[in-house]
């Protein structure tokens, strides 16, 4: 049985003596909090998830168990089954039926983006990437039209701690966007969401616009390795200290090998990121914004920007200026170190004591007095020359989407 209607799903628990909701977690976590507005939670025997995300425990108040396990005792209830694709519903359904259960209902996944949705702040524009390319002063700047409601705080990172708490729709919403005044076109601007399509899909639906901030990809992988130098959770990265004892712009050559001849790490990929993008949103509600016309041409650029956002134009002759951050971790120890304040850095994102965050900033800012230099070095020719060969796929494809040429800019 299919659902594709919310009511659907009221009216089948509402007859129901037991429930249990199968499948992906967050999607899990949005349905039993569906369940308990609408006053059906003491209905659910239990929760499960696919995989190893979550074993036991509770969500929602709910009991977690393996369907094995809940099939002892609850093997008559309806089971909701909540999965992303098509193929791993069928196969939900498939080891359900094994079990023994024979009610099943599959709640289509459009449903219940519809059901995530409602539980957020509507947003109608957010910028999800890239990381390095200009969206901190894109953040700034669109701070300067006045129809238009950002967070203070550029970047939320809801994507990595929403499924840590069963509350955490009413957490992102009370830090970030208590009292938007009526009328406002809200948005949000966070670079890491480049690879997380489907968790905006889960949590802001389908109306949505979605703009992507791009930068040449060889320049933008030495900003962010720089980054990454000052500010990291990786012990892989700050042993490059261990090898140089202080910076050195050879360390760069490592990153490359380690992580994008690897592939590991393809951010700067854009197209990779944008197509799956396009699974869920029509091409006419995303955007790319070229960091080096933006630059170029600040006027022309944000124009196009505030017009796909839907708000009235404000006046761009400049753009407002964003530290780019040249500074870098001092030596092994300092990394470490700064290793730390970062992690507590994003521990703090969904707490709500504004005094613990102050109290947090101005410790870390003393410290990193003693713990980061500055340095402007540039990348050495021949990394730039290895970037430029590995990227240059990625950025034809990328000239493809956007119907343009990037000659003279990127390459």
């Amino acid at each position: 049985m299919k659902i594709y209607k919310d009511e659907e799903i009221i009216k089948l628990a509402g007859g129901q003596e037991s429930i249990i909701v199968f499948g992906k977690l967050p999607l899990v976590r949005i349905l039993l909090r569906y369940l308990k507005k609408e006053g059906l939670l003491d209905k659910v025997a239990g929760a499960s998830v696919q995989g190893n995300q979550k074993r036991q425990g509770t969500l929602v108040g709910c009991p977690v168990h393996s369907m094995k396990e809940l099939s002892q005792t609850a093997s008559q209830s309806l089971v909701f089954v909540v999965e992303e694709k098509e193929e791993r519903q069928q196969n939900a359904c498939k080891v359900l039926e094994g079990l023994g259960y024979s009610d099943i209902a599959v709640v289509e996944y459009a449903l219940m983006s519809q059901l995530g949705a409602r539980e957020h702040v509507h947003l109608d524009f957010i910028c999800v990437g890239f990381v390095k390319c200009g969206t901190t002063s894109l953040h700034a700047a669109l701070k300067k039209n006045k129809d238009i409601f950002l967070p203070k705080k550029k970047e939320t990172l809801y994507m990595g701690w929403r499924n840590r708490f069963d509350d955490a729709p009413e957490r992102f919403n009370s830090i970030y966007f208590n009292n938007v005044p009526e009328g406002k076109v809200v948005g949000n601007v966070e670079p890491s969401y480049h690879a997380r399509a489907d968790g905006i899909y889960e949590c802001y639906g389908e109306d949505t616009k979605v703009i992507f901030m791009v930068r040449n990809p060889a320049s933008a992988t030495y900003s962010y390795f720089k980054m990454l130098m000052r500010k990291t959770e990786e012990m892989r990265q700050i042993n490059y200290y261990k090898k140089y004892r202080r910076f050195d712009v050879r360390m760069f050559d490592d990153y490359i090998r380690d992580y994008i001849l690897s592939r590991e790490d393809t951010r700067f990929c854009y197209m990779d990121w944008i197509d799956q993008y396009l699974k869920y949103y029509d091409k006419d509600k995303i955007k790319v914004v070229i960091f080096e016309e933006l630059i170029r041409d600040p006027e022309k650029v944000m124009n196009e920007i505030q017009d796909f956002i839907g708000v009235k134009r404000v006046k761009f002759v400049s753009l407002p200026h964003s530290n780019e951050g040249k500074s870098v971790s001092k030596n092994y120890i300092s990394a470490r170190i700064n290793r730390y304040l970062y992690r507590r850095d994003r521990e703090l994102r969904y707490v709500t004591s504004e005094k613990e965050k102050k109290r947090h900033n101005a410790r870390k800012e003393k410290i990193h007095k003693y713990t980061l230099i500055d340095n402007e070095e540039k990348m050495l020719p021949s990394s730039k020359a290895t970037l430029d060969d590995f990227y240059r796929d990625s950025i034809h494809r990328l000239e493809d989407f956007c119907g343009k040429s990037l000659k003279g800019l990127w390459y």
